[in-house]
């Protein structure tokens, strides 16, 4: 990474970042809305991109939107990085999932990428224990057999569903405008970070670092080091303050009524 050069080292909004709730303002956003989440995906292939494992999406009927995002986004893949890229309050995760999304004004996720804001990447946290998570056994069955060749793909050995690879609390997160965190690091991501994660074991981390880069080394560790937060603003949303504030706001309109209620009578 550190040859990487171009907007990877000239760049301002870079990913990842360590976040921190010290660091953020509160963010009031409406809730996500997942469509088609559920299902399986579609001839679903892994591919060892020779950085990461990657599943492709094909169907753009799955898309997100709501959650403060500028429009509705098509799921493009998915990918994981060992261990995570982002931080809280420095503490590194053993796993971290990327959900890339692209726009849906544009053709692409290539055509997106060339455009402030036009991507959005659900990053899932996955921390270190003692039980496996299932979710996660159809992609490592898979990723044994393209463990040795960096461009190899291989259809899922079963069905996996976007959906069971987010937590459960989707509505507490980290919100910040930043970048891809590989090449060419562009810096049009809106990224979501969520501070609920999932459990992963010991022994399935080891599986992933079992992958071998174009070198045929294998990828021990695939995360870029922490990037400044330089200017940027960093917001953290929760469901307690979004119903906060909404509460605050009922009060306040409840009163604005009684207040003009009460002036009337005394005419």
């Amino acid at each position: 990474p550190e040859h990487w050069g171009g907007q990877c080292e000239t760049g301002r909004r870079q990913s990842p970042i360590d976040l921190t709730y010290q660091a953020a303002v509160k963010g009031d956003f409406s809730p996500f809305l997942f469509s088609n989440y559920m299902n399986p995906i579609r001839n679903a292939q892994l591919t060892n991109t020779g950085h990461s494992v990657q599943i492709d999406n094909t169907d753009p009927s799955v898309t997100l939107y709501g959650g403060g995002l500028p429009g509705k986004f098509i799921l493009d893949q998915m990918h994981f990085h060992w261990g995570s890229e982002h931080t809280i309050a420095g503490v590194r995760y053993g796993l971290e999932l990327h959900m890339v999304h692209h726009d849906s004004r544009y053709n692409s996720l290539t055509e997106a990428a060339a455009v402030k804001n036009a991507v959005a990447v659900l990053g899932v946290l996955f921390h270190v224990s003692n039980q496996d998570n299932t979710h996660l056994d159809v992609l490592l069955e898979t990723s044994q057999d393209i463990r040795d060749a960096a461009g190899k793909s291989a259809p899922l050995k079963g069905k996996l569903s976007p959906h069971n690879l987010l937590p459960k609390n989707r509505t507490s997160y980290f919100r910040y405008e930043g970048s891809l965190t590989t090449p060419t690091c562009a810096e049009s991501v809106i990224w979501t970070v969520f501070t609920e994660s999932l459990p992963v074991s010991l022994d399935q981390v080891e599986l992933f670092k079992t992958i071998h880069d174009p070198t045929g080394h294998e990828l021990v560790v695939n995360y870029r080091s922490l990037q400044p937060l330089n200017a940027r603003a960093l917001v953290y949303h929760s469901e307690k303050d979004y119903s906060g504030s909404g509460t605050t706001l009922r009060v306040g309109a409840l009163t604005l009524i009684m207040a003009v209620v009460a002036a009337l009578l005394t005419k």
